[in-house]
């Protein structure tokens, strides 16, 4: 395989200097195809030695646990392709056909209209510091920032080799940037890429069935990253709140939510209107250049800043690598790079042209979507995922059917109509046979995939849920479950099994089956199956397994509580986000025309998304406090502003008058409205003129769960899974420097749940055996095995008078034995860890005996207990 490389490394360099030969070139893909086998049975071999790196990583959480856990293996090769009505099976020949295939693509310019777009910007951002010279500090930070485990480019540069060794490589990257402001850099031969083939769907065919991914050289893709955070805290001035891709504070769950509201209120409306699902042909490789430099100019970037960006576009060059060998490379000329940092802040600029084209459409037209929403277009964009609401009416939809024209004119990018679609309200048969005629785009109905969801009017039903089912048996089919142990397959569970449904969790409120299917199939995972399929013995009840850690529980997360946590996010953006895009919706939507205005009091009729958001009201009451600013979105009687909601304080067949009056509004009212003694009464508005103070800002909320008073997920849920739980005094384990296997096992044996004989007979299990480690006849249970047996104390005996650590602490129960004898050791870790080890041991020598009918020996266990110990203090 060397002899290979160096031949492979020998055409490349003379490639440098000429064009190869065709038998040159035939030779390298030859040599590359051998090469690629030859590695196979590298592979193969290093397979065989991966047991040492299982004692380093054990069951933690790596990527290399992951790896190892997972059974299948991402399916790269490509071995037929269906290209012009022929199957192709040589490598050659898929190699020709893909090339020719991204060639065309973005090794083409595209034939665009010239445009100017100065009268869609009426404002303009300040973007000077994007021009300003390089420091150390930013170019650091920019490679500190960029992934680790990531593929190398062709120069085979890994990100941890700049990490590791900056002060090596720093004057050298300084100088790069250096020649890039001062306009003397050349990227004509670093600013390459190999384009890897993802395929977009599970039976690839053809050539457009794969998405290709630049994997760049290591400098030019430090460039790009660099001007990317650079650019990256303008781009919510930029770009318009339609659009909620790749912009912090945005959120790919917003752009759903919304649509999912606008569908509910235009079902429920008598306005004629068309939902547009609208599919941009190969969006990211259609890009125009000379479009980009237009917006670019247009909108005030600095000179410096774009020619850089041009630098990045123009002298950029691509090949295909293919089964491990690389086609012939071809320049780009028009599109931006899917693998290149700077790419999706780009596409973004160049779709934001769109949005604004249609706000510019609108102005002419005095159609509406209806009563609540006065713009005959609302967009929705999540990068190139586009839906368009539209009135129905003809001059509207021809307006709009002109505007996707001209953008696709002068942008390049192309509206796919096969693949594009829209959904019809309140319109006859006849009118959507004329919408359809005029757009050009088939007909669909309710639900339609968008982002991966269902979206629809209605809640979704069993059909729209079974992909969270089918994700998951498919994960498990794919892991050697019988290979890991119980804490490898709770981190599994845990960080992937639970992680699956997140994304439903966030937009929608979980149906009790579907948590209970989910759980199911989780609770199976962790104990595992014997041989007639049926769940094995589970050694701690469901409820405790989901409990936090801090409670005592193993930390398995409870999906019907972070299913309310992260749908309680929603609450919070309505107060502390107020000019996001769902809470400019929601307030179009559901916000009363007169009164208060705090959205505790809005009212959702048509929704089934705000009736379930909403029902989590009464835990925000208790939740978060009301940070008065102008007092106008703040409830006077329902929002917690002092303490606890004042209607609290009311008795309890009193109803609070004008319910719905905000605060601003019940400030110079309070001695008519506070139905209450006379002396409290006095008392409140004597508290509320002295601490509260009305002033010009917007009301927010502070979350007292949060130290930093700001929501988060894992503040909310960890306050409702925590909410009347004690603390575990045995909390210590989980940070103790050994094996998760080993802090499983302590989990187990602190709540008395391992299988001893006592255990077993309790489970009507019954072996009929004394302790196995000593020949004393006694009945084994977990305090006797661990503390009280002669061998155990032999063995700790030994191990403490090396370590000069305390005896074991014998008490009543196995759980204050454990903890007792933890606190005797003080904070010394490896103490700890000694300890934890020798238990852990102790129990797999006992189960030696039993199971594989071998003989104890202290001074054997020791040996063992020294080699774990080792291993601990080495890698952990």
């Amino acid at each position: 395989m060397t002899s290979a490389n160096n031949l492979i490394a020998s055409l490349d360099r003379l490639e440098e200097l000429r064009p190869l030969t065709n038998l040159e070139f035939a030779l390298r893909i030859k040599l590359k195809a051998k090469a690629f086998e030859l590695a196979n049975f590298v592979e193969i071999k290093w397979h065989q030695r991966a047991r040492t790196r299982w004692l380093r990583w054990g069951d933690r959480n790596t990527a290399y646990f992951h790896a190892l856990s997972s059974a299948k293996q991402r399916a790269k090769h490509i071995s037929s392709l269906q290209h012009n009505g022929q199957t192709l099976v040589q490598p050659g020949q898929i190699a020709d056909a893909f090339t020719s295939f991204f060639h065309s693509l973005l090794g083409t310019a595209s034939e665009t209209y010239a445009f100017s777009c100065s009268h869609l910007y009426p404002t303009f951002t300040d973007l000077s510091p994007l021009g300003v010279p390089f420091s150390e500090q930013e170019i650091f930070r920019a490679v500190m920032s960029m992934a680790d485990n990531k593929a190398s480019g062709p120069d085979g540069f890994p990100n941890e080799l700049f990490k590791r060794y900056w002060r090596v490589f720093k004057e050298d990257v300084l100088l790069v940037f250096y020649q890039l402001f001062s306009g003397t850099l050349c990227l004509h031969n670093s600013n390459y890429a190999h384009l890897i083939l993802l395929p977009k769907k599970e039976v690839a065919m053809n050539v457009g069935d794969y998405r290709p991914i630049s994997i760049i050289n290591y400098i030019p893709k430090l460039i790009s990253k660099v001007l990317a955070l650079r650019l990256k805290p303008f781009l919510p001035d930029l770009i318009t709140p339609c659009q909620t891709g790749f912009i912090r504070g945005r959120m790919i769950a917003e752009n759903f939510t919304v649509a999912r509201e606008l569908v509910a209120h235009l079902n429920s409306s008598s306005s004629p209107s068309v939902l547009l699902k609208i599919d941009f042909l190969k969006a990211f490789d259609m890009v125009d250049w000379s479009f980009l430099n237009t917006i670019l100019t247009q909108r005030n970037f600095p000179p410096n800043y774009i020619s850089w960006i041009n630098l990045l576009l123009t002298t950029a060059s691509s090949s295909v690598l293919l089964n491990g060998c690389r086609s012939r490379p071809f320049k780009h000329k028009r599109g931006v790079r899917q693998g290149d940092p700077i790419s999706p802040f780009l596409f973004l600029l160049a779709t934001d042209v769109l949005a604004r084209m249609l706000q510019g459409a609108a102005t002419a037209l005095d159609s509406a979507l209806s009563t609540r929403l006065p713009s005959p277009f609302f967009l929705l964009q999540y990068a190139d995922d586009t839906l368009i609401f539209a009135s129905a009416d003809i001059k509207t939809l021809r307006t709009l059917k002109l505007v996707l024209h001209l953008f696709a004119k002068v942008s390049g990018l192309q509206v796919n109509a096969d693949k594009s679609s829209f959904v019809p309200f309140n319109l006859s048969s006849q009118q959507v046979g004329m919408v359809s005629s005029l757009l050009g785009f088939k007909i669909s109905e309710l639900p339609i995939d968008y982002l991966g969801l269902p979206l629809t009017m209605q809640k979704p039903n069993r059909a729209c849920f079974q992909s969270i089912l089918d994700k998951i048996e498919q994960r498990l089919s794919g892991w050697k479950s019988r290979l890991l142990s119980r804490a490898g397959r709770l981190v599994l569970a845990s960080s992937v099994l639970s992680a699956l449904p997140s994304y439903f969790m966030a937009v929608f409120k979980l149906p009790a089956w579907l948590i209970k299917s989910i759980d199911k199939a989780r609770r199976r995972f962790i104990w595992g199956v014997n041989s007639q399929g049926n769940t094995r013995i589970p050694l701690l009840s469901w409820q405790h397994v989901c409990l936090p850690k801090a409670a005592g529980g193993l930390g398995l997360p409870d999906l019907h509580l972070q299913n309310l946590a992260l749908l309680l996010k929603w609450l919070w953006r309505l107060y502390n986000a107020p000019l996001s895009l769902w809470s400019s919706v929601s307030r179009l939507l559901y916000s009363p025309v007169r009164g208060n205005n705090s959205p505790i009091n809005w009212n959702g009729a048509s929704s089934f998304f705000w009736k379930d958001v909403r029902s989590l009201r009464f835990y925000f009451q208790i939740s978060a406090t009301a940070v008065i600013g102008n007092g106008a979105n703040t409830s006077f009687w329902f929002d917690n502003w002092g303490g606890e909601p004042l209607v609290y304080c009311l008795k309890h067949s009193v109803k609070p008058p004008r319910p719905k009056i905000s605060f601003r509004e019940a400030v110079p009212l309070l001695n008519q409205l506070l139905p209450m003694p006379r002396n409290l009464k006095e008392n409140l508005i004597c508290s509320v003129s002295q601490d509260v103070a009305l002033n010009s800002q917007l009301d927010t909320a502070s979350f007292r769960w949060a130290s930093t008073g700001v929501f988060s997920v894992s503040s909310a849920y960890s306050s409702l899974a925590l909410a009347g739980k004690a603390r575990t005094p045995f909390m210590l384990c989980w940070g103790l420097k050994v094996r998760p296997t080993v802090k499983f096992f302590l989990h187990l044996l602190f709540n008395n749940r391992l299988l001893t004989q006592q255990q077993l007979q309790r489970r009507h299990i019954s072996l009929g055996n004394p302790c196995v480690l000593c020949t004393a006849q006694v009945f084994e249970d977990s305090l006797h095995l661990f503390f009280q047996c002669p061998f155990v104390n032999e063995v700790w005996n030994t191990v403490r008078h090396v370590l000069n650590a305390p005896p074991l602490v014998v008490s009543h129960s196995v759980k204050d034995s454990l903890l007792s004898s933890f606190l005797a050791l003080g904070s010394d870790v490896k103490l700890q860890a000694w300890l934890a080890v020798t238990l852990w041991c102790v129990w797999t020598d006992r189960n030696s005996s039993i199971f594989r009918h071998t003989t104890c020996s202290a001074t054997a266990t020791v040996a063992r207990i020294s080699q774990e110990a080792m291993h601990s203090f080495r890698w952990l």
